[in-house]
């Protein structure tokens, strides 16, 4: 009896450490940002309306950042926020004035970057909006 309740508080012991141990993690991997850091032609086709965007990534520090402009000048270096890229998906978010009103908006972004090519839609959640994106580096 002695031993069986030996055996409990021991074995309970062990389980409390294995499962309050924190997690192992691996190390992060680098993402190769080379592809995707450069000037890009972005078109972003609304229905019938076309429109035409510049985007500029550039790594600071080990951080992507970057800026939209219309080709037109509506709005120039538009600072990008929240900038991510995995090593085949973009996503950036940026406040722009936007159709119909001209009022400024939050938008968000989401590419995948396909042979050389950018592919994906722009989403305005104020306006419940989704358009097809594409790019190609300049």
């Amino acid at each position: 009896m002695r031993m069986l309740r030996l055996f409990g508080l021991v074995s309970g012991f062990w389980l409390a450490l294995t499962v309050g141990a924190p997690a192992q993690t691996q190390p992060q991997t680098k993402v190769n940002t080379v592809p995707i850091v450069g000037t890009w032609a972005l078109e972003v086709n609304a229905g019938e309306e076309s429109y035409y965007l510049n985007l500029e990534l550039k790594l600071t520090e080990a951080k992507l950042e970057g800026s939209l402009s219309e080709a037109n000048g509506i709005f120039l270096n538009a600072p990008l926020t929240n900038v991510e890229f995995d090593g085949e998906t973009l996503r950036f978010d940026v406040k722009v004035p936007t159709p119909p009103d001209g009022l400024e908006r939050l938008i968000k972004a989401e590419a995948k970057l396909v042979e050389d090519k950018l592919q994906g839609a722009i989403t305005v959640p104020d306006l419940s909006l989704s358009v097809p994106l594409f790019g190609v580096k300049k």
